[in-house]
């Protein structure tokens, strides 16, 4: 009886040492500042802009991470925007000289002059998705790029507005 407890415990012991050394990402936590070059939607006054964000984020398993973050986009003197939102990244592989991945996303976004309500502004529910990859750099940092479009409503008869944002930034993590 003791035999077959110490035979079942060895297995056991082996396929989660396995299980484990099998995981190439480590569960960290990470901060990503980014900045972006903003293809605007034909509904706005300018065709570009600019943006600026952070975000945090979580690597869940070797295909997923998550990410809490916000940006604040300038896309003109009377088109301003602020969102935060949640994304998931599902990464096709995981390696240290490319990693790509892929984004879909939702969140809020306050559209306008901040931080008063004029010249139209609207608050509404946002949808962004798009494509990426990381490169190491170091141990605890990556090179990271991203292109997404990000959609979302509009106030009255205004049309809805869609935005590609293509941006740059860097995980660091902890």
């Amino acid at each position: 009886m003791k035999t077959t407890n110490v035979v079942f415990a060895t297995i056991a012991f082996s396929t989660i040492a396995t299980a484990a050394s099998a995981q190439t990402v480590a569960s960290n936590w990470y901060v990503t500042p980014t900045v972006s070059t903003v293809i605007n939607s034909p509904h706005r006054e300018d065709r570009v802009g600019t943006a600026g964000g952070v975000a945090l984020g979580k690597v869940l398993t070797d295909n997923w991470n998550i990410e809490l973050g916000g940006q604040y986009s300038m896309f003109g003197a009377h088109d301003n925007q602020a969102d935060i939102g949640i994304d998931s990244l599902y990464f096709f592989q995981r390696n240290p000289l490319f990693s790509p991945f892929a984004t879909l996303g939702l969140g809020y976004v306050y559209e306008g002059s901040l931080p008063t309500h004029r010249n139209g502004s609207y608050e509404r529910l946002m949808l962004r998705g798009g494509l990426g990859f990381t490169t190491n750099i170091t141990k605890n940092i990556d090179f990271r790029m991203d292109t997404r479009y990000q959609w979302h409503g509009a106030k009255s008869n205004a049309s809805d507005l869609g935005d590609w944002f293509i941006s740059a930034g860097v995980n660091f993590y902890f």
